[in-house]
């Protein structure tokens, strides 16, 4: 999975390729969500910001978007580690069961 991370600028292009961006309400720089490298005029925001509602509920957003595409494309191998782990949880189980009536 790529590492998505929140950058910022004072100038309001957006550049190619940039899937999510957000111009806070009544401020003068624009926010942009992305897996790609950006140099100046971008200025990558460490996690540890803190950060306006509007600005984390963005956040949140893209990062809710962005794990759900990577789950969808995951999914057959989601459901044979469920289904593994599932299946050692049952065995552990009928053992303890098997145990307690010994």
């Amino acid at each position: 999975m790529n590492t998505y991370k929140l950058y910022a600028t004072k100038t309001g292009e957006i550049p190619d390729g940039v899937e999510f961006s957000l111009r806070p309400y009544g401020a003068d720089y624009l926010l942009v969500f992305t897996d790609m490298e950006l140099d100046k005029p971008f200025i990558e925001i460490p996690p540890e910001t803190p950060l306006t509602a509007q600005e984390r509920q963005f956040v949140t957003r893209c990062k809710l978007i962005v794990n759900k595409r990577y789950v969808d494309e995951h999914k057959d191998e989601y459901a044979e580690m469920l289904d593994s782990f599932f299946s050692e949880l049952e065995k552990q189980l009928q053992e303890a069961k098997n145990n307690k009536k010994n």
